[in-house]
């Protein structure tokens, strides 16, 4: 679209790089010079009446409407420019177009900051602002400039953990003592091979963790990739990590100790029954007594019966002492 001088535009002429404004064939032409700067604007942006400069590249950005009116424009409208023109009584000609500079200096400190930070959060590579031809950057100054331009996402991505243990003992099989209070010993042994796998693959697991969120280490390839809004720019931090490796340590019972165990609960099991028969006997034996010296004065008879079982008792006791 052609931008219309507001003001006299039949009094304008252009020819080879030259504007002269008469105002009556009676009086001499102001001529106003076209300026030698010349710019390749790429119509990147999504705002016009503006163009980005990235500094220290040839990366001139403005919309597909300000490169279409200023090459509608340039011959009949010298004050719609972005090249400053010759100047008339000390006034500026042109140069209405601002021309906005972008240094990729903080930008280019930020990533290497972010850099060294994403070691430490598991990231694997980003897609940063300034890679494939700055166009994170442009998304970043399109939505900058325009309150209605979507908020660019940052790309990246992460490492798998790849985490290799399996923690559960749903699988654990799991059987009651035999009749003889014995744990079958294959059972056992199966369960404890288990349970030391598995401690083992938690142990490598929570160092492959450390190693990424503590000391910033890779892990091996990953695929993922994830899309996630941009966040702002904290404080600078510096943390010093002490890490220390241990190892579980408990007493664990062997199939041996197990069936020692048991039978030393038989043996005290037997003793306690022997003992409670003992102390029942001597109690008999005492009460036999009494009645053989209440019998001694009359009857023979029952003194013999008495004596007997008294004898057999004591037998009895004897047998079981040796036991």
């Amino acid at each position: 679209m052609q931008i219309e001088l507001e003001q006299n535009p039949q009094r304008y002429t252009y020819n080879s790089g030259v504007w002269k404004i008469s105002a009556s064939n009676d009086i001499e032409p102001i001529v106003i010079t076209e300026g030698r700067e010349t710019l390749d604007v790429t119509p990147f942006l999504s705002v016009s009446g503006v163009i980005v400069h990235i500094a220290g590249t040839d990366y001139y950005l403005g919309s597909d409407e300000l490169v279409g009116n200023l090459a509608d424009s340039f011959r009949t409208n010298p004050h719609y420019s972005y090249k400053e023109h010759s100047k008339v009584l000390g006034a500026v000609m042109g140069r209405t177009i601002p021309i906005l500079e972008v240094k990729l200096d903080g930008i280019e400190e930020s990533i290497s900051k972010q850099k060294e930070r994403g070691k430490f959060a598991g990231v694997k590579e980003v897609l940063w602002a300034i890679e494939d031809s700055y166009k994170g950057l442009i998304e970043q100054i399109n939505w900058t400039l325009s309150p209605t331009y979507p908020k660019p996402k940052d790309e990246y991505k992460i490492w798998d953990l790849n985490l290799s243990g399996d923690y559960s003992i749903n699988s654990l099989p799991i059987t009651p003592l035999d009749e003889n209070k014995r744990i079958d010993e294959k059972v056992l042994e199966g369960n404890l091979k288990i349970i030391n796998d598995r401690i083992a693959q938690l142990r490598s697991d929570f160092n492959t963790i450390k190693d990424i969120f503590y000391f910033g280490k890779s892990t091996p390839t990953s695929t993922t990739n994830y899309n996630v809004l941009a966040s702002a720019e904290g404080e600078e931090f510096e943390v010093q990590v002490v890490t220390k490796d241990s190892v579980m340590a408990s007493k664990v019972a062997t199939p041996t100790t197990q069936l020692a165990e048991a039978q030393s609960a038989e043996v005290e099991s037997v003793k306690t029954e022997v003992k409670t028969q003992t102390t029942t006997l001597q109690q008999r034996i005492s009460n036999n007594e009494a009645t053989i010296q209440a019998a001694q004065s009359g009857d023979a008879n029952a003194q013999r019966a008495l004596d007997t079982e008294l004898k057999a008792l004591r037998e009895q006791l004897k047998a079981i002492k040796t036991v």
